[in-house]
């Protein structure tokens, strides 16, 4: 058995052209005009702080980076990695949307997009995405933006996105912009219906594009938040009786640390018990956390040891693996030795091949048995995995890269 090839799944990738301009093609004719306004504004920006070179996916001088929007260089490093599949989220700018080199939403471009603009950027992102994964949609998981608040743009980006072979689910704006209502509000219940009915995950990453200004404090504050949009998220769909109108419906938590899951449980667990509650348990005849382990995943990016380790708190069965290819904080390009870190000690076979593959089989719907091919020729097997090893900090830092997989102090360490 542990000879036998793993089959890895990443529940958190990235993917964007490597030019603004690369979105053109997929741009709706009648905002052309806008598009170009949009992008002469970012390269007017752009032209006192580099080289007048406008990225969309924001990469570096990282070897492998190009596989933002190269998929040969992509598959090249998602091989290397041993990954036989992976959920693709968006990597920096898109259409009419925020931009990695302006610091908040468009500031000092004298821009805002417009409603149908923002419905525009989101259809030309995913009819690129939907380009981009088109080789592959069994392995490369794209997941399409939708243009909340506006619902059935949305529905309309739902439903488009399923029947063109985005399988990823949709990505939910985080619930820091002001402009969202919360998402207990009716006016969101028939898109979760569609979700629903066409199979779609709903999907929370990250901070949400938080920013605080342009300080020393700034990335401090973005790491201190960046967890609390999706729990406040979470609170609402669990509490708004999501979960108990849409029993096939799936959440997927992403690029999180989960040190935060056990504790948040036991406090909605102890709110629902509340005398004052009753009225809700009316409604919602289920505990939060037993909604949360039937619908809802959390894609443990870089997992450290530390958080592998607590696992049990809440079940091994909700975690899922992430690379977070190319971010410098993830476990790209140190994927083995990551795994060989996290994994490698005290955890059961049937555990390993859950939080690898498994779990994110389940939450998307993912045919395992079409992966085989993929994992056979390029997994790790689980004795591999097993072969201990110490963290290539000094490499890592030489590197001048970042990531949390190796954190051993605490989960904010």
């Amino acid at each position: 058995m542990t000879q036998e090839k793993l089959t890895i799944i990443s529940s958190d990738c990235h993917a964007g052209p490597a030019d603004m301009r690369d979105y053109r093609p997929f741009v709706d004719p009648d905002v052309l005009d806008d598009f170009d306004d949009y992008v002469a504004r970012i390269d007017a920006y752009e032209a006192g702080y580099d080289d007048g070179k406008m990225t969309a996916g924001g990469a570096g001088a990282v070897a492998g980076e190009d596989g933002l929007w190269d998929m040969a260089v992509r598959e090249r490093f998602l091989d290397a990695d041993g990954i036989a599949a992976e959920l693709i989220f968006a990597q920096g700018g898109y259409p009419f949307g925020t931009h990695p080199a302006v610091p908040t939403r468009n500031r000092n471009m004298d821009w805002q997009p417009t409603p149908q603009l923002d419905v525009a950027g989101c259809r030309a992102y995913n009819r690129w995405l939907a380009d981009f994964c088109a080789g592959d949609t069994s392995r490369h998981l794209g997941i399409a933006r939708v243009p909340l608040p506006d619902v059935p743009a949305s529905i309309a980006e739902v439903e488009w996105a399923a029947k063109h072979g985005l399988r990823g689910g949709v990505a939910l704006p985080a619930l820091s912009r002001v402009d969202l209502p919360p998402f207990n509000h009716p006016m969101y219940e028939p898109l979760w219906a569609a979700c629903e009915a066409n199979g779609m995950v709903l999907n929370m990453h990250g901070g949400g594009q938080l920013t605080y200004g342009d300080g020393p404090d700034h990335l401090a504050i973005v790491l201190a938040e960046t967890d609390f949009f999706s729990h406040r998220g979470l609170a609402h769909l669990i509490f708004g009786g999501v979960f108990e109108r849409h029993p096939n419906l799936h959440l997927a938590i992403t690029e999180q640390r989960n040190h935060w899951l056990h504790p948040l449980m036991k406090e909605l667990d102890s709110i629902y018990h509340w005398k004052n509650c009753a009225p809700l348990r009316q409604v919602l005849p289920r505990l939060p956390s037993d909604y949360f382990r039937t619908n809802c995943f959390i894609g443990a990016s870089f997992m450290s040891r530390l958080e592998c380790e607590a696992r049990g708190e809440i079940g091994a069965q909700c975690f899922m693996w992430g690379s977070d290819y190319p971010h410098m904080e993830g476990a790209w390009p140190y994927t083995e030795t990551s795994l060989r870190w996290t994994f490698g000690c005290g955890v059961g076979s049937d555990e390993l091949r859950a939080m690898l593959g498994g779990n994110a089989a389940r939450c998307y719907g993912i045919d395992l048995a079409a992966l085989a091919p993929i994992a056979a020729r390029i997994g790790p097997t689980e004795a591999q995995l097993r072969v201990p090893v110490e963290p290539p900090l000094a490499e890592i830092e030489a590197a001048g890269r970042w990531t949390w997989a190796f954190r051993q102090e605490g989960p904010w360490h």
